[in-house]
């Protein structure tokens, strides 16, 4: 007959495997957590996206709202510190889908944001139901704006 020593051994044994099971798990769970697909995770953020990020080329646009203020594009710097730059949005109609695109509020009129502001001032002051071509232009790294009436 085993001795209380041995009950207490056995215990402690059967106590060690539990726990290596229960953190065996844990980590199967964590690592499953953590392993993504990146490729369709980025295809989805591509497609199903509201913003509109056009590539070059000419595009029929259509604004469904004025101009709004947007969210500040705040870039940090290698020194810790941050810039924040004043944005601007707009809902706009391209083909059959209905995107905001937002830009950055520029300082010149021939900035997009100033270009919009022009187009608005040849139409009674007013974006909205407005249609106009966007033609894109880029060098590879910064898209270049030009809005058509």
């Amino acid at each position: 007959m085993p001795s209380e020593l041995e009950y207490d051994r056995e215990a402690d044994e059967i106590d060690y495997v539990q726990e290596k099971d229960a953190q065996a798990q844990l980590n199967k769970q964590k690592e499953a957590k953590v392993k993504m697909d990146y490729q369709s995770e980025l295809k989805r953020l591509q497609e199903g996206s509201d913003y509109w990020k056009p590539k070059p080329g000419q595009f029929k646009v259509k604004s469904l709202t004025e101009l709004e203020e947007a969210d500040p594009f705040v870039q940090k710097r290698t020194d810790g510190t941050e810039e924040s730059h004043p944005q601007e949005k707009i809902k706009i109609l391209v083909g059959n889908e209905e995107k905001v695109w937002t830009f950055g509020k520029g300082k010149t009129p021939a900035s997009t944001y100033g270009q919009l502001i022009e187009l608005a001032t040849k139409h009674n002051n007013s974006l909205k139901d407005i249609e106009f071509s966007v033609v894109v232009k880029s060098d590879g790294t910064k898209n270049d704006y030009t809005i058509v009436a």
